[in-house]
């Protein structure tokens, strides 16, 4: 009888060690999760940089040569 006991308490505790994740494997999810994150904002700030770039060459901020005459034909008289 004790036999059949101590072998169930022993099954039991087998089970629960099994059963507790590691420490180990929460640190690699967290730093899997941290990698996502990461990567999400440089992909964002990507798109960001990239938009600003397609803006700036739809509206430079430079005035064109002409521009610069007329103000300089401006500044003279």
């Amino acid at each position: 009888m004790d036999f059949r006991v101590a072998l169930l308490l022993c099954l039991c505790l087998a089970v629960l060690v099994t059963a507790i994740p590691l420490e180990s494997q929460a640190r690699e999810k967290r730093d899997v999760l941290e990698t996502l994150k990461d990567t999400w904002n440089e992909g964002a700030k990507l798109l960001t940089s990239a938009g600003e770039a397609v803006y700036d060459l739809a509206h430079p901020t430079e005035k064109s040569i002409l521009n610069k005459m007329a103000d300089m034909t401006k500044v003279s008289r």
